[in-house]
């Protein structure tokens, strides 16, 4: 427990004390998805607000050796966004953030919902039967997504990599929808629109 109070301390100085949730009452409403499975309870729920707290939160939970699960809005197919005992849940719902809207060209923070993402000129960022969740529980869990051309990951050690299909070679960007999150915490990513089916 003395690794999880240590995390937790730091964790309030990466993303501010109103951030780092640990009343039991509060952190009840994490322990379920949109499935209605059941988890464990968390020893605290952590909100990032940004790219680089979630790699420094990932940082901390690395150096004091205390696991970690990732939560975007909690619909979860797959009972990814549950926690895991003796874990803290890193919940990305505060990176919400348009960061560049471009023609038909989107990047956007992981914890953006579908539903609120801006319209796409000539076509559709997501199919039309993707309005619940976030942009990154959506990418994570879906694997035929083909339109991801852009990634900012957070590898398990805290490191920050970006990947796009603009490097030569393997198409590392559109490898990542599906995979539940094994390769890294997916913080941005960047979509190019789809025409509308």
């Amino acid at each position: 427990m003395e690794a999880g109070a240590e995390l937790i301390a730091r964790a309030r100085l990466i993303c501010g004390e109103q951030h780092v949730l640990i009343s039991p009452t509060v952190l009840s409403t994490y322990r379920s998805d949109g499935m209605r499975r059941t988890g464990p309870l968390p020893l605290a729920a952590i909100l990032p607000g940004s790219p680089s707290e979630v790699a420094n939160v990932v940082s901390a939970c690395s150096a004091a050796g205390v696991r970690y699960a990732v939560r975007g809005a909690g619909t979860s197919r797959s009972g990814g966004a549950l926690p895991l005992a003796g874990a803290v849940l890193i919940v990305l719902t505060r990176m919400r953030r348009v960061i560049r809207s471009e023609g038909d060209e989107l990047t956007v923070e992981a914890g953006a919902p579908l539903g609120g993402l801006p319209p796409a000129p000539s076509g559709v960022w997501f199919d039309a039967g993707a309005t619940l969740g976030t942009v990154g529980g959506h990418i994570a869990e879906t694997p035929e997504i083909g339109n991801v051309t852009g990634l900012e990951l957070v590898r398990p050690d805290g490191a920050h990599v970006r990947i796009g299909s603009w490097f030569p070679g393997y198409d590392l960007a559109g490898s990542f929808p599906g995979s539940r999150g094994n390769a890294g915490i997916l913080v941005t990513a960047t979509l190019r629109a789809m025409p509308h089916p």
